[in-house]
């Protein structure tokens, strides 16, 4: 899977990345500190990992997003990508894959982690996450642990890159108690938008999709 030609395109677009989280533009919601900054904040912004997953179900590329459980505080009912907070002594990497296999099965040594995108600040739970691109094994089969993971939607990435698909809404944020008028995806009728919405941007800015 490493030797397809649009996962060599990644390869050598994470090789030459400029882009960061301030080339997301539109998709931002609302303004945050950069990962450093939250770093040496008192207390200092807890860290956090997670997966991008890449893989071909039925020969087309694909990505999928994992729906919380609505009793999971500040992001309870939001979409993200696998992942989790790091435990002692465990790097980014590390505890990227060890929370997806604990979330979704994803396997280890199925998976080729490729690079990473850049680190984000999450101003409501006060966490920096570190995402990771990962590519897995054609049409791989997840385990999902129902007590993290409500939904399981896998997209193919082509939707992702059609021009014009960051739309816009009114947003309320319970942590700040107000409403935010931010870009968002339409992923399969549920909201992507937030620090995973702007992963995909980047994602999109990557390969030559900026709005």
């Amino acid at each position: 899977m490493l030797h397809d030609d649009f996962i060599q395109l990644v390869i050598q677009r994470l090789a030459e990345k400029s882009t960061s989280p301030s080339d997301a533009g539109p998709i931002i919601g609302y303004a945050r500190s950069k990962p450093e900054e939250a770093r040496l904040m008192d207390p200092p912004a807890k860290e956090s990992a997670v997966l991008f997953p890449l893989y071909k179900k039925n020969d087309i590329w694909h990505t999928a997003f994992m729906k919380r459980p609505d009793s999971q505080g500040v992001h309870s009912g939001q979409l993200s990508f696998p992942g989790g907070r790091l435990e002692k002594h465990e790097t980014h990497l590390e505890a990227a894959l060890r929370e997806s296999a604990e979330e979704v099965g994803i396997v280890r040594h199925d998976w080729n982690v490729i690079g990473a995108l850049s680190a984000l600040y999450i101003p409501p739970s006060h966490f920096v996450v570190q995402p990771f691109l990962a590519v897995g094994p054609e049409n791989p089969q997840f385990q999902l642990n129902s007590s993290e993971v409500v939904e399981w939607i896998e997209h193919p990435v082509s939707n992702l890159l059609k021009p014009q698909i960051i739309k816009r809404k009114e947003i309320f944020v319970g942590k700040f108690n107000r409403t935010f008028d931010s870009g968002y995806f339409d992923i399969q009728g549920h909201t992507l938008w937030g620090a995973t919405a702007i992963m995909v941007q980047e994602f999109r800015s990557l390969l030559g999709y900026h709005d």
